[in-house]
This record gives C-alpha cells, sequence and structure tokens, in this order.
C-alpha cells in the first residue's frame, strides 16, 4: 500500500496568523502554490487559506477603488480573519486511496498531513493526478504490443 508519506510534500510553505493578505498572495504567486496552512510558532497547523479563499478576500479590480485602496486593504486584512479552521487532516500513514477519496467526497483541494497536531506535510489534488499519470504510464509499459501481423 503506498502511504501518504510516501508522495506528501514535506516541510510546505506556512503562513502564520498574523500574515497579511498581501503577503499571503505573494507567497502563493512565488512558490507557485493554491495552499498555505497557517501554524502557530510550535508548527501546529492552526487553519488553511486557499487560493480561492484569497481571491475572495481581495477586493475586486473591477471595484471603484485604487490600486493603492486595494494594496492598503491586501496590507490590513490578516489571514487569522479568512483561514478555515475545521480542517480535513490526513496521517502520515494513511492510505493514498483514502485520502484520494477524502478529497473527492469533500471536494477539497488539500489535505495537510499531521502528526498530532504538527504539521509535517501536505498533499494536494495536483499530487494525485500525479500518481495517477505515474500508475497510467505503468500500465501502458505492461500492455502487450500489438502487431499487424
Amino acid at each position: 500500500m503506498i502511504k501518504i508519506a510516501d508522495i506528501m510534500t514535506t516541510n510546505p510553505h506556512t503562513a502564520s496568523e498574523q500574515t497579511t493578505l498581501e503577503q499571503a498572495i505573494s507567497l502563493c504567486n512565488e512558490h507557485k502554490i493554491r495552499h498555505i496552512p497557517i501554524v502557530d510558532n510550535q508548527q501546529n497547523l492552526i487553519g488553511l487559506v486557499s487560493e480561492r479563499t484569497l481571491l475572495a478576500a481581495q477586493e475586486s479590480s473591477l471595484s471603484n477603488t485604487s490600486k493603492e485602496q486595494r494594496t492598503a486593504h491586501e496590507q490590513q486584512i490578516m489571514l487569522c480573519h479568512i483561514m478555515v479552521t475545521k480542517l480535513h487532516t490526513v496521517d502520515p500513514e494513511a492510505g493514498v486511496g483514502e485520502a484520494a477519496r477524502h478529497i473527492e467526497r469533500y471536494r477539497i483541494g488539500c489535505l495537510p498531513v499531521v502528526d498530532g497536531k504538527k504539521l509535517i506535510g501536505i498533499i494536494t489534488d495536483t499530487d494525485f493526478v500525479g500518481v495517477a499519470i505515474s500508475l497510467l504510464e505503468m500500465l501502458a509499459e505492461q500492455e502487450p504490443l500489438h502487431s499487424d501481423s
């Protein structure tokens, strides 16, 4: 059985409750990530923000506010005000299939991986796509070659 620990991203990029919306958006853009676990000083998981959450908290560029006003807004909002605190998490020893079914059932984009309350990794829907691609490639290699003779 493939375990979460085998495919999870270890040491994910994290933020604190006091991280601003502006800083979180920058973190997502810089590292091309869509989920930021929020941790306390002991690396205990206390919340999560997704790219969707960050976008919802931004002032719309279609509104009548100026770029400066939008930037000021993003500098004032802290993640403690917008983070999700009722989290779905997974144990590193859980099976990949079980975690994939959980992501599908609850229509979530990631599962923080925790040991007790301590964040040790993250697994995302993109990681599962990578597993599916690997499995499909393995299956393709095992198929007998078709001959036209």
